[in-house]
């Protein structure tokens, strides 16, 4: 039982689920990713790249305050799941990418699309391991 004065003692994590900190990183950023869709058709750049530990966006079309924002948003949900490893473990890569299918876009007047969407999270563990996850959207809604 918890008290006042035992506090809630979190069991630390293994390796193991740093698989599932990449997982979920890759899919709450392919849920809000809509403005880098957008960038992306309109630059007809369909790629972007990202380091989450150094908050790094490339190319730079895409480094606008707002798609900071939820990089952001990924580097500190991923940095919240990295502290909860039991050492020695820890996370010392974090890549972000995402493939837009701007190749097929469709408007309907008020909302528009954009074909498979893939995004690709790859953590690095301190003993070189990688732990990659692609997350596939088949269509995206995109917004100016």
């Amino acid at each position: 039982m918890e008290t006042a004065d035992t506090p809630f003692e979190q069991k630390k994590l293994g390796r193991k689920h740093i698989k599932s900190f990449a997982s979920g990183i890759a899919h709450m950023f392919a849920c809000s990713a809509q403005h880098y869709a957008w960038l992306a058709y309109r630059h007809r750049l369909p790629t972007v790249a990202i380091d989450l530990l150094k908050l790094r966006i490339e190319p730079s079309e895409f480094d606008i305050e707002r798609n900071r924002t939820l990089a952001g948003m990924c580097q500190r949900t991923l940095l919240r799941n990295a502290g909860q490893l039991a050492p020695p473990g820890a996370v010392v890569t974090a890549s972000l990418s995402a493939h837009f299918g701007i190749d097929d876009y469709s408007e309907d007047g008020s909302s528009a699309s954009i074909g498979r969407s893939v995004f690709t999270v790859i953590l690095t563990d301190d003993r070189g391991k990688e732990w990659r996850v692609d997350h596939a959207e088949q269509r995206m809604l995109i917004q100016s």
